[in-house]
């Protein structure tokens, strides 16, 4: 029969939360690296093709 023993079961529980939060740095950082691929991208973007500026409409008043 397994014996669950309190400071085993808190041992692991505070293992899990370390690696929890270990994934979570990892997910934020690879967010933030999405996001500054994303940024570049628009850039590169914006310096090759520069987007014109729409024709104005000129009112004659008619």
């Amino acid at each position: 029969m397994l014996r669950v023993n309190g400071k085993g079961v808190r041992y692991h529980f505070e293992g899990v939360r370390g690696k929890v939060g270990q994934m979570r740095e990892l997910v934020e950082g690879i967010d933030q690296m999405f996001d500054s691929f994303t940024r570049v991208n628009e850039i590169s973007k914006e310096m090759l093709f520069p987007q014109k500026e729409p024709r104005k409409e000129i009112d004659h008043g008619f």
